[in-house]
């Protein structure tokens, strides 16, 4: 009968160790990756980034050149204007907006099933940029506005690890207490209580270990696909470094912790036989 129990407590400490390496990476997740508002406050400061900058403004430009009803001598005569008064609204509270919908259109991208096409509106980039450009146009030259300024940025590729995430994404932050939970009940129920102590130690430091080896290894963990992905690569490899760098310590403390429930386990045990 014995044996049974602590059979029942070595599985319920197998179960809880594994929801322990799944709880930090989980609510990270969670808080920073579906959460459209965590989304959005890691990819705010990429709208100084210069790269993506010009990914807007350039795109913006294009949809004013590429106008059929612009004709080839106009375009060559505000293509230089056109760049310049793209630049300036880098700074602007306009870029700043059309930036957020920028990112609020990734995020839902990229829960998406399948492939999708990032599709932004660059109207009222379009409109400022000729706006400024046909004030330095002699004669009153009146550039055509495009119909439709919705261009394609990107395509974003499949990722189904974030849509099943999201559907556990409740889930997530339960994890850490449901894994104390059943340490304690395999504790309840264990006939050997100190070598069940020292066990769930022992299954502290691996799931400490395992969420460590994660937050170091996370660029191999994205697929390929996803990390060299036009515009959404550079995004994905600064969630990438912040994963690495608010997991990684939580991996440490996981492992301290597990380290010292196991002292404790084997002291115990010292002091039993001792007596």
């Amino acid at each position: 009968m014995h044996a049974v129990r602590d059979l029942l407590a070595a599985a319920l400490l197998l179960v809880a160790a594994v929801l322990g390496a799944l709880w930090v990476p989980a609510s990270w997740v969670e808080r920073t990756v579906i959460d459209q508002q965590g989304f959005l406050a890691v990819t705010q400061p990429l709208a100084d980034d210069p790269d993506f900058q010009r990914t807007l403004t350039d795109s913006a430009v294009a949809e004013i050149l590429g106008d059929e009803r612009v004709p080839d001598w106009v375009s060559e005569r505000v293509t230089p204007l056109a760049e310049e008064q793209a630049a300036r609204i880098t700074g602007t509270q306009l870029y700043g907006s059309l930036w957020d919908v920028t990112m609020r259109e990734l995020h839902g991208a990229l829960f998406a099933p399948g492939p999708s096409d990032l599709d932004v509106d660059l109207g009222p980039a379009v409109d400022s940029i000729l706006t400024g450009l046909e004030d330095h146009l002699p004669f009153g030259i009146q550039v055509p506005r495009p119909d439709d300024a919705t261009v394609t940025l990107a395509t974003i590729p499949d990722v189904p690890l974030l849509t099943k995430a999201s559907g556990l994404a409740p889930w997530a932050d339960r994890l850490g207490p449901i894994a104390l939970l059943l340490v304690l009940v395999a504790l309840t129920v264990a006939a050997h209580r100190r070598v069940i102590l020292t066990l769930a130690g022992v299954g502290g430091i691996l799931a400490g270990l395992a969420v460590w080896w994660l937050a170091g290894s996370i660029e191999t963990v994205v697929p390929d696909s996803v990390d060299q992905a036009v515009f959404l690569g550079p995004v994905v490899q600064v969630f990438q470094e912040r994963f690495a760098a608010e997991v990684m310590p939580q991996g440490v403390i996981m492992m301290g912790a597990g380290a010292l429930v196991m002292a404790v386990g084997l002291v115990l045990l010292g002091l039993r036989r001792t007596a």
